[in-house]
C-alpha cells in the first residue's frame, strides 16, 4: 500500500493521506481502480478520526484507492473555502492519476455529517465559475462520479435547535464548555435559557452554520448553501444513508436531496435505517466508543455503498470480464 500524506494548502492545514494498493503481478496487474475521496465529520470545528482511516481501510479491501482529506476546519471552514479543498483534492488525483493507477473518470467523494456537507457541494457545485473560479474552463477535472453521504448535513435548516447538554442555567454562558462554540456568533443566539429544564439548550443548527459563514448569516446564504436546493442535471449521482433515530441532524437531510436527485432524475440509492444516532461511523465494534455508535442494523452500509460504486463505476464487472471469465 502507497501510504503518505500529501499536503495541499500549509496555510489552511489542508492535506490528504493515501491508502493506494500496490500495482503486483499477483493479481489484477496494471488495472487502474475507482477511488474514494473520504471526507471526517465534525461539525466543520473538528475532524473525526474514527471516519477517516478505519473507512479508508474498509473501502480498500473492497478493492478501491483510497484517501482521507483534512479540510479546512475552523477559521478556515468559512464557506466557499472546503469545497475549494475538495477540488483541489480531486484535480490533484486526477492529474496524478496514471502515476498511483487511479480511474481518473471513476473518482467518488465520500461524506459523513459536515465532511458530506463538503463531499455534497462538490457534486452540486463542480462546474460554478463563480465559486471554484480556478477551474473555469477545466471543470471536469474536478467533477465526481459520484458521491457517498453518511449521515450528511445538506440541508442547513435541518438539524437540532434544542438540544440539552445538561448545563445548568445558573451558569455564565461564556463558562459553557462546547465544542461547537464559534467566536463570532453571539453565545446567547445558540445557548438559549430554558426555565422548564433548568438548562440551556443548544441551537445546534446555528451553532454548525456559524462556521460555515463566519458568525452570523442571512437566510439567502442559508437557503445557498442548503444543497437540496442546487441539485441540477449536473449532479452525479449519489449514496445516501442515515438513521431514522437521528436526533442531531435530521433524516429530512437525506430525504430531501434524494427528492430532489428524483425531480432531476439523478441516479441514486437512499438507505433509512430503524433507530440508530448519528454519528456511528462504521457502526461496528471498529468505531464505536460507547454502545450507541454500536448499531448493527447499519452495518452493511460499507457493503452496500461498495456495491454502489461497482455499480457506477463498472469497476467489479470490468474485473469479472478480464480476470476472472476471460
Amino acid at each position: 500500500m502507497i501510504h503518505k500524506t500529501i499536503t495541499l494548502s500549509e496555510e489552511r492545514n489542508v492535506s490528504f493521506t493515501t491508502y493506494f494498493l500496490e500495482n503486483s503481478p499477483e493479481y489484477q496487474n496494471g488495472i487502474a481502480r475507482p477511488l474514494i475521496v473520504v471526507c471526517p465529520g465534525g461539525g466543520y470545528s473538528f475532524l473525526s478520526d474514527r471516519e477517516g482511516e478505519p473507512v479508508a481501510l474498509r473501502f480498500a479491501n473492497a478493492g478501491f484507492h483510497t484517501v482521507v482529506l483534512r479540510y479546512g476546519i475552523g477559521e478556515h471552514a468559512v464557506a466557499p473555502g472546503p469545497l475549494k479543498d475538495i477540488a483541489d483534492c480531486v484535480c490533484y488525483l486526477k492529474e496524478h492519476a496514471g502515476e498511483y493507477r487511479i480511474d481518473r473518470e471513476n473518482i467518488f467523494v465520500c461524506g459523513f455529517s459536515a465532511g458530506a456537507h463538503v463531499a455534497g457541494q462538490l457534486g452540486c457545485f463542480w462546474n460554478n465559475k463563480e465559486l471554484l473560479p480556478d477551474y473555469a474552463g477545466r471543470q471536469e477535472m474536478i467533477r465526481p462520479a459520484g458521491m457517498i453521504l453518511c449521515y450528511p448535513v445538506l440541508d442547513l435548516r435541518q438539524s437540532v435547535t434544542d438540544m440539552d447538554i445538561g448545563v445548568s442555567i445558573s451558569k455564565s454562558r461564556d463558562e459553557i464548555d462546547f465544542d461547537q462554540k464559534h467566536p463570532k456568533m453571539p453565545l446567547e443566539s445558540y445557548f438559549i435559557a430554558d426555565e422548564a429544564s433548568g438548562h440551556y439548550l443548544v441551537d445546534f443548527e446555528k451553532a454548525m452554520n456559524a462556521y460555515i459563514f463566519d458568525g452570523e448569516y442571512t437566510d439567502e446564504q442559508e437557503d445557498f448553501y442548503s444543497l437540496q436546493n442546487q441539485v441540477s442535471k449536473d449532479t452525479p449521482p449519489a449514496f445516501l444513508w442515515h438513521c431514522a433515530g437521528d436526533g442531531l441532524i435530521f433524516p429530512a437531510n437525506s430525504l430531501e436531496f434524494a427528492g430532489a436527485l428524483a425531480r432531476e432524475g439523478i441516479d441514486y440509492e437512499l438507505h433509512i435505517f430503524n433507530g440508530g444516532q448519528h454519528g456511528i461511523a462504521m457502526a461496528d465494534y471498529v468505531t464505536a466508543n460507547d454502545s450507541g455508535q454500536y448499531y448493527a442494523p447499519a452495518e452493511k452500509w460499507m457493503d452496500l455503498a461498495s456495491c454502489w460504486v461497482n455499480r457506477v463505476s463498472g469497476f467489479e464487472e470490468m474485473i469479472k470480464t478480464q480476470y476472472i471469465h476471460a
